[in-house]
């Protein structure tokens, strides 16, 4: 592989990782804070409450796609007075979209704390979490969609700014609330509504400074005919099912682990928060793997394809052999950062035995992220639904027939089951498409 080649990989995964570990990295922490100062129980509240937080949360990652996809391609296309009002118009409907749902996540909160079997004495903070958090889904959609139009905008490095100092405003105004004026899980609620209030509001504020940079400044006011509505849509309905799928299976696996008590519940949570952040890297070098593929499929370069692929598997194996080693030797440690392991020793051995499992899951989630990213790049989307959204099913299905023979066992067996099949499965599929691939090359 060309060093040519490898600077790009670099030059392409470097920011993908940052801003994905200021987003996990922020979310480690304040479980950490609440787990650690308010409790057990608050932890275990606001853990099954960010589940269903992320039900509604979902659409506005479809909205984002809708401007990454239409945004750009109308930049591309030096239509800057309809890039502009393709951005103000999303904005508007990502807006409305929050209001509507704002009220059917307070009417069915409750109703959603029962499904998953919430334990009584911890219904109370996750129905206070939860609505003050989702009160605010108009504020989160706006900044979310804002950041996704500055990327659009080729201004990505302004929306990393932008997430960095949402994330540390956040924690701090999460001290303040819940350590100096003793709010509790209100104080951690009202911590993330804030600082994404405010920044939504600076997000507005560049967007407002980008439109009067153009030749000829677009109206504010949106126009939402049925025919744009609809060419939204088209781009984000899919994102959001699929999206929707992937939160709705994390919710049904909290629902299965509820009833096996508190302890468990910490477990689980804090084992979760751990497992995100150290994806992270693999899921970087995937995205960057999609976006460099997609340009040397297009050059029928193939043999470079394979060269970024077997560079980006290579450090991420080194990645793997790192972070698993140092998991396993600083587990107490990782635990201790969500709850007392010496006092809450159920949970611990659940952590425990979990984390050393997810050295096997995570050394086959490579090969999982990277395929995927590769079927991406080829535009194989109905494939790569097929993996992604396969594996989930195989995942729920195993873990519900597993529940009774292996308890809490059942969970990081499933998981890595379904893992290994997809692996195998993504597998056989990009091999057959690079031999198609290479095939109409020698032909042509």
């Amino acid at each position: 592989m060309t060093e040519e080649l490898k600077k790009k990989v670099w030059a392409f995964s470097l920011p993908m990782i940052s801003e994905l570990l200021v987003q996990q990295l922020y979310s480690v922490i304040d479980m950490a804070i609440i787990g650690r100062y308010l409790g057990a129980r608050e932890l275990g509240a606001v853990g099954n409450a960010a589940n269903i937080i992320m039900l509604f949360l979902v659409v506005s990652g479809g909205f984002k796609m809708a401007v990454d996809v239409m945004v750009s391609r109308l930049l591309g296309a030096g239509k800057n007075k309809e890039k502009v009002a393709m951005a103000r118009d999303t904005l508007f409907l990502s807006a409305i979209s929050g209001l509507v749902l704002v009220v059917i996540a307070w009417i069915s909160l409750p109703a959603l704390y029962k499904a998953v079997s919430l334990p009584e004495n911890m219904v109370g903070d996750a129905l206070l979490y939860g609505r003050v958090y989702l009160f605010a889904l108009p504020i989160i959609y706006i900044y979310d969609v804002g950041r996704a139009i500055l990327i659009s905008n080729e201004r990505a490095k302004i929306s990393f700014y932008l997430l960095a100092t949402s994330s540390i405003l956040n924690l701090l105004l999460n001290l303040l609330f819940i350590l100096v004026l003793q709010l509790g899980v209100l104080g951690s609620a009202l911590g993330t509504v804030l600082a994404q209030g405010i920044t939504m509001l600076v997000t507005l504020y560049l967007l407002a400074k980008i439109d009067r940079q153009e030749e000829e400044p677009v109206s504010l006011k949106p126009d939402l005919s049925w025919t744009k509505i609809k060419s939204i849509l088209h781009i984000a309905l899919p994102t959001i099912f699929q999206q929707f799928a992937i939160t709705f299976g994390a919710t049904l696996v909290q629902a299965w682990v509820n009833p096996f008590g508190q302890e468990a519940i910490l477990g689980y949570v804090a084992i979760v928060k751990v497992m995100n952040l150290a994806r992270i890297v693999l899921v970087g070098f995937a995205q960057t793997l999609t976006l460099m593929t997609a340009q040397l499929l297009a050059a029928k370069t193939y043999s470079a394809v394979k060269a970024v692929y077997r560079y980006c598997s290579n450090v991420s194996l080194i990645y793997w052999l790192v972070s698993s080693a140092l998991s396993v030797i600083f587990c107490q440690l990782l635990a201790g950062m969500f709850f007392d392991p010496g006092q809450n020793q159920a949970a611990y051995s659940f952590f425990r035995v979990y984390l050393y499992a997810f050295v096997g899951i995570q050394l086959f989630s490579i090969f999982k992220f990277l395929n995927e990213g590769l079927l991406r790049s080829m535009v194989l989307m109905k494939e790569y639904l097929y993996c992604n959204l396969g594996e989930l099913a195989l995942k729920l299905a195993a873990t519900w027939l597993l529940l009774t023979p292996l308890q809490t066992n059942a969970f990081w067996s499933a998981e890595l089951g379904a893992r290994i099949i997809c692996v195998l499965g993504s597998t056989i599929l990009v091999i057959k498409e690079m031999q198609a691939l290479e095939a109409i090359k020698k032909a042509g």
